[in-house]
């Protein structure tokens, strides 16, 4: 909106036209002059409320500006906001997705796992006989069971102190053939503790190892069959330690070891019956 003027000259104009007519007065004068500042004290009202308008125009337009700021503050975080849950969606999807993965694989795991504790079932048992063995290697267990084998056959105390060394040895074997490892490797021990120069001492000292061999504690065999093949070497059963020492030796994987004890039973014995097995198993091995 404009403002409205109006000119005091105009009104003085009029005024001195009135006086030029003779018509005008001194107190026409004075109450002209009166008019002419009320006129005037009007005019400055009316501009100040014309101020005051513009003023709240352009304030309103100032709100309108800012109303249209704030509306497009409000779009561009809408927009923003609209984009951050397109991403977390993505997110939450790409999450989702993972997670189905990760339980399809943790179901497999545990099927596979499931199937190694079928698998390792044998093996839990066979590591307790290990256990058991090493306590007994151990000295945690006395000869007992073997004592009480023996008094069965000989009840008499005495009788039993003056075994001979047939009835010892027949004694511990008995136990062995019965499957009573422990017992027999009590027997075998006592036996060879008492008569170490017998002609049974080697064969003895391979039933011990053949009773750690089947209680699948190949680590023990091995070094009982050595013990022949050093302690023992015209032995009878230097030929089946070799034998059975490389067959431990497969059985612990360590195949570069089972194949030079098998080679070196074949180049010392190479017509025996031991030395036709072993080919057989080097030949398996390749």
């Amino acid at each position: 909106m404009h403002k409205i003027f109006v000119f005091p000259g105009v009104l003085v104009l009029a005024g001195l036209m009135l006086m030029g007519s003779g018509c005008a007065t001194n107190a026409d004068v004075h109450q002209l002059r009166n008019r002419l500042a009320k006129l005037e004290k009007r005019n400055q009202v009316l501009n100040a409320s014309i101020d005051r308008l513009n003023n709240a125009i352009s304030g309103d337009k100032q709100k309108r500006n800012d109303i249209r700021e704030l509306f497009a503050s409000q779009d561009a975080a809408f927009d923003e906001l609209k984009s951050e849950l397109r991403k977390l969606r993505g997110n939450f999807e790409e999450t989702e997705y993972r997670i189905s993965k990760d339980v399809a694989s943790l179901r497999k795991d545990l099927d596979e796992a499931g199937k190694r504790i079928d698998e390792n079932a044998e093996d839990l048992e066979y590591h307790d006989k290990r256990l058991s063995r090493l306590e007994t290697f151990m000295g945690m267990e006395t000869t007992d069971k073997f004592e009480a084998l023996a008094e069965s056959r000989f009840p008499d105390k005495a009788e039993l102190e003056n075994l001979t060394e047939e009835e010892l040895y027949g004694t511990a074997k008995q136990a062995y053939d019965n499957g009573e490892y422990q017992t027999a490797v009590q027997g075998f021990e006592l036996f060879l503790e008492k008569f170490p120069d017998s002609k049974n001492a080697d064969n003895a000292r391979f039933w011990i190892g053949e009773v750690y061999f089947a209680e699948k504690w190949y680590e023990k065999a091995i070094l009982e069959y050595e013990n022949v093949i050093k302690n023992y070497p015209e032995g009878n059963k230097v030929r089946g330690a070799y034998l059975k020492q490389g067959m431990a030796f497969a059985k612990l994987g360590e195949n570069a070891n089972a194949r030079l004890i098998l080679q070196t039973l074949i180049q010392k014995y190479p017509d025996s019956d031991e030395a036709e097995i072993a080919r057989k198993k080097l030949a398996s091995m390749k």
